[in-house]
């Protein structure tokens, strides 16, 4: 009778995990006021982290570019000449819901629906990974499979390696509105040990990115396990 053997996976250790959840939307003027903004973030918990202005005169709006709140280790930053505005957390999922309830806060309070005038949602996460494996090594080994790298180091007179794994979409540019961008290299104080992966997706559909923050943690897996095959 045999017996079979299941190996299990290793899981990746994250470390110094911060993701940042934006959406962007297209108003000529600002749609709502600053103020009225951060005392109601204010009313949902959060702790804001700017002075209270005084009330502007006439039609002046306050402008602010930067930190306004914080409800425990998530914060909210605002750019209203870009029309911008993002929350950012060290646990990917507590993005998602932070940035659901501003949403709903601005539209229920506000009365403004921005996702009705979003240009596009994004995630940009930055990572710590330990896979328990040389990150110098696994990188230098992944890319050594192009064989471009042998003829760039003839080119310089000495072997060479691939330092940066990066995958971007294929045929499209860092401008377009759907984006995805990956780069992973090795720990610049940690070299043998640890990796440093930032990832970026981008889109006009916010189900989109909540999906691919979702599934973060579970995408990087497999692809540090095709990394270190």
């Amino acid at each position: 009778m045999m017996t079979a053997v299941i190996e299990e996976k290793k899981k990746i250790d994250f470390q110094n995990v911060n993701v940042r959840f934006s959406i962007r939307f297209d108003f000529i003027l600002f749609p709502f006021d600053v103020i009225e903004f951060v005392e109601q973030l204010a009313r949902a918990g959060y702790t804001p982290t700017i002075p209270p202005p005084p009330k502007p005169i006439g039609q002046v709006r306050l402008s602010v570019k930067g930190k306004i709140a914080q409800k425990g280790d998530v914060e909210v930053e605002m750019n209203d000449d870009r029309g911008v505005i993002t929350v950012s957390s060290v646990t990917p999922a507590l993005a998602i819901q932070s940035l659901n309830e501003i949403l709903q806060i601005v539209r229920d309070k506000l009365g403004v629906d921005l996702n009705a005038k979003a240009i596009f949602y994004e995630m940009i996460g930055n990572f710590g990974v330990k896979t328990g494996k040389n990150a110098l090594e696994a990188i230098a080994r992944f890319n050594a499979k192009n064989s471009s790298i042998k003829d760039l180091g003839d080119i310089l007179g000495q072997d060479v390696s691939g330092y940066t794994l990066r995958i971007v979409p294929k045929d499209q540019v860092p401008s377009s509105v759907e984006w995805l961008d990956i780069t992973i290299e090795p720990n610049i104080t940690k070299p043998s040990t640890n990796y440093k992966v930032q990832a970026i997706y981008r889109s006009k559909e916010k189900s989109k990115v909540d999906c691919f923050i979702q599934s973060i943690g579970e995408n990087l897996q497999r692809i540090f396990e095709a990394i270190e095959a």
